[in-house]
């Protein structure tokens, strides 16, 4: 008889350890799997070019933003740069940061590295509005120091490597009408 009870006892202490670390390990938030998009970094096309060549002319700086991406990356210890932009982008977010344990153990790192991956995740879709097909594409100059991701025919995103780490803006063109500053409609 005691040994049925002691047998019964640790099946249940098995049963609630393995159902316990399963929950310790489960994921925060559903994974897609291998099917997400991965950007693809290029070379400048002849539209970033002249894009490059008529910005002051042609185009509006309607969002200027010197701390927020570059303060995310230096708390997760990267050099806030278009290099350390392109490898976050081309590089696979781990599975382990959706894990609650990993959650449990590091908040603050798991926080971090979760900002990046939902960073990630905001380019993958505005990069989907110019560049529809499965690898949208980071266009980045020779000297490596400057990043462009299109969100149309008319707005851009501009990454340029700063003093004080890494540089976004945004840019619309101007329409063709009148150069009074207005910006062009979008179809």
């Amino acid at each position: 008889m005691n040994k049925r009870v002691i047998l019964i006892l640790g099946l249940l202490v098995g049963v609630s350890a393995v159902l316990w670390l399963v929950y310790l390990f489960g994921s925060r938030k559903l994974e897609t799997g291998s099917s997400t998009p991965q950007f693809r970094i290029v070379s400048l096309d002849d539209r970033s070019k002249a894009f490059i060549l008529h910005r002051e002319s042609n185009w509006v700086a309607l969002d200027r933003d010197y701390s927020a991406l570059s303060a995310l990356m230096r708390e997760s210890g990267m050099i806030p740069s278009v290099r350390s932009l392109t490898n976050q982008l081309t590089s696979s977010t781990p599975a382990y940061i959706r894990w609650k344990l990993y959650w449990w153990a590091f908040p603050r790192r798991a926080t971090v590295v979760n900002g990046l991956a939902t960073m990630k995740q905001s380019l993958l879709e505005i990069a989907t509005l110019d560049n529809r097909n499965e690898h949208p594409r980071f266009q980045v100059a020779d000297d490596g120091h400057l990043g462009l991701l299109w969100m149309g025919t008319n707005a851009v995103l501009v990454f340029q490597d700063g003093t004080n780490g890494l540089q976004e803006t945004q840019y619309r063109e101007k329409t063709n009408g009148s150069h009074s500053g207005g910006l062009s409609q979008e179809h």
